[in-house]
């Protein structure tokens, strides 16, 4: 009977070593194979479902694919309404100031509910000037008065200190779209001094009346005017809305006009307390003494206008307070209504 042939000798395992894990069977799944990743990701979403509730998981799983919405598609919301209890979560968030003045206007753009706390007071609009300039220029190249693309000198009269990028490029040539879009995403004070050359401070100031935006004024410094820029909670709510619903000037400037509010900014305390996936188009202000935050907040919730001055108040209890003033009523839309 022919012996049976010889076994090869087992792989050499130094000693200490554990035989490596393989599987024993169709039905075993281990981390390392597909399936077993796959059983790993449902356990894990078993988890998420358990700790943050069905409803958060959905707002979670949407925020990760969601976009602001175009004007077009935004519906007119009813006719504005007080809402107390939008009131009622906003007033705590002004009360708790230590120091200075606050002034708020906020608006839910489903609903049509509002709520303001001393919206009317007028205010150093700091960089806010910027938003009537804005819309002048939008509006100007709508209606094929101002190409933009045309470029414009930075001339040495443009020069001024303040927020921005170019004010060690006197002499340079830029589009007017580039300087639009300085003037709002880097708050450049040099471009909307460039812009305001190119369409005029009365332009500027007729667009904020036209847009119903009674307390906003563009100074005229460099022809011997006094006084600050001004604007109220409630003017710069009203343009807002108005973006929102595209009513300011038309849809297709509304959408312009969103399109450059809504690129990152270097500050945004409307969204610091907020989820990242929510989109904000905005415009934030500061000055010695003077904080101000105002923009749309885009969610998968829904979309709310909120605008937040302060004055004389401390630059941080300021920003955290716009911060929780948006997070009250992104809450509130939250809670059904």
């Amino acid at each position: 009977m022919p012996s049976a042939p010889p076994r090869s000798p087992a792989p050499y395992r130094p000693p200490g070593t554990r035989r490596p894990l393989t599987g024993t069977g169709t039905g075993t799944a281990r981390y390392g194979s597909p399936r077993g990743w796959l059983t790993l990701l449902v356990l894990m979403l078993v988890a998420i479902v358990i700790g943050v509730g069905p409803s958060q998981l959905y707002e979670f799983t949407s925020g990760l694919f969601f976009r602001r919405p175009a004007v077009v598609d935004i519906p007119p919301p009813p006719p504005s309404h007080s809402e107390v209890d939008l009131q009622t979560r906003l007033q705590p968030v002004a009360s708790s100031l230590s120091h200075g003045e606050l002034a708020m206007a906020a608006i839910d753009l489903q609903s049509g509910a509002t709520a303001s706390i001393d919206a009317q007071r007028v205010y150093p609009a700091a960089s806010l000037f910027k938003l009537p300039i804005l819309m002048a220029v939008l509006d100007q190249e709508d209606a094929d008065m101002l190409d933009p693309n045309r470029m414009l000198e930075i001339e040495p009269d443009d020069w001024t200190d303040g927020s921005g990028v170019l004010q060690a490029r006197i002499g340079d040539r830029l589009s007017v779209r580039d300087l639009t879009q300085l003037m709002i995403q880097d708050s450049d004070n040099i471009a909307a001094l460039v812009l305001l050359d190119v369409i005029g401070v009365e332009a500027a100031n007729a667009m904020a009346e036209q847009l119903g935006m009674d307390a906003t004024h563009v100074v005229d410094h460099r022809a011997g005017e006094a006084g600050d820029h001004t604007t109220s909670a409630q003017d710069t709510a009203h343009l807002l809305f108005e973006l929102a619903t595209g009513e300011a000037v038309n849809q297709r400037v509304s959408e312009q006009a969103l399109g450059v509010l809504e690129a990152r900014q270097s500050v945004t305390w409307l969204g610091d307390d907020l989820p990242f996936w929510v989109k904000v188009a905005h415009k934030w202000g500061d000055l010695p003494g003077v904080r101000h935050d105002a923009g749309i907040v885009f969610t998968p919730r829904g979309n709310f206008v909120l605008v937040v001055l302060t004055e004389d108040a401390s630059p941080d209890e300021a920003a955290e307070l716009i911060g929780r003033a948006s997070r009250v009523t992104y809450d509130y839309l939250g809670a059904g209504h």
